[in-house]
């Protein structure tokens, strides 16, 4: 009993556990930010999968997990970029858009 944790789970347990998480994390940030590209507009999902990404690396030594989280958080960042580009160059068009859509209201 010396090996195990304070609630008797074994110390390899606990750890495959918590790989499997941080595992399932950075699959789960990859595919928010590969998804974030469907709704050019939609940077909630490029937030999340950059928090997912965030905490999926935190603490894991896997080299894997690191990967997917890197990748996660570069294509949600990529995305949040290009919102950021795509509103700066049709800035007067988004202006008429509002324009238009308030005489209709």
């Amino acid at each position: 009993m010396a090996n195990s944790s304070t609630n008797g789970t074994p110390p390899e347990v606990t750890q495959a556990r918590d790989d499997g998480r941080r595992q399932g994390l950075a699959i789960a940030a990859l595919a928010l930010g590969l998804i974030s590209f469907l709704n050019l507009l939609g940077a909630e999902k490029s937030i999340l999968a950059i928090v997912l990404g965030v905490i999926a690396m935190s603490g894991s030594s896997s080299r894997l997990v690191r990967r997917r989280s890197f990748i996660a958080i570069g294509l949600a960042l990529l995305q949040i970029v290009t919102i950021g580009i795509v509103l700066l160059l049709f800035q007067d068009e988004l202006g008429q858009l509002v324009a238009l859509l308030s005489r209709l209201s």
